[in-house]
């Protein structure tokens, strides 16, 4: 007669792949964790450069603006864990290279981010 079922050594195979799935999932949790902060760091530094190239493109982009200044720095408003400097360098006549660096401190360390752009002067 044959018995048809789950047997002991079929529910031990199981349990084993369980467990060896849920251990993978635990090693895998804090990398996930790592790369999902460093991208949320990377997305509200890649805002705050927007907002100063904009910034600075409506201010000193007029040519009857005030004069283009030789840096910026600050800290952002919605974000104070946020610090920025700005170096502007006049390639060309009314052409202006941009290169912002922007530093975010969490849990002790900074991780600086950069970025590049140019304006001209209408």
């Amino acid at each position: 007669m044959k018995k048809t079922g789950i047997t002991f050594i079929s529910v031990l195979v199981a349990f084993f792949i369980l467990a060896v799935g849920i251990l993978y999932l635990l090693r895998v949790y804090p990398v996930i964790d790592k790369l999902s902060g460093r991208s949320k760091r990377y997305i509200i530094a890649s805002q705050i450069a927007d907002k100063l190239f904009t910034l600075i493109e409506e201010v000193y982009g007029s040519p009857d603006g005030p004069p283009v200044p030789s840096s910026i720095s600050g800290v952002d408003e919605k974000d104070p864990l946020f610090s920025y400097y700005v170096n502007i360098k006049e390639e060309k006549e009314g052409l202006y290279r941009v290169e912002i660096e922007i530093t975010g401190k969490e849990e002790g360390r900074s991780e600086n981010t950069y970025f590049t752009g140019s304006f001209r002067r209408r």
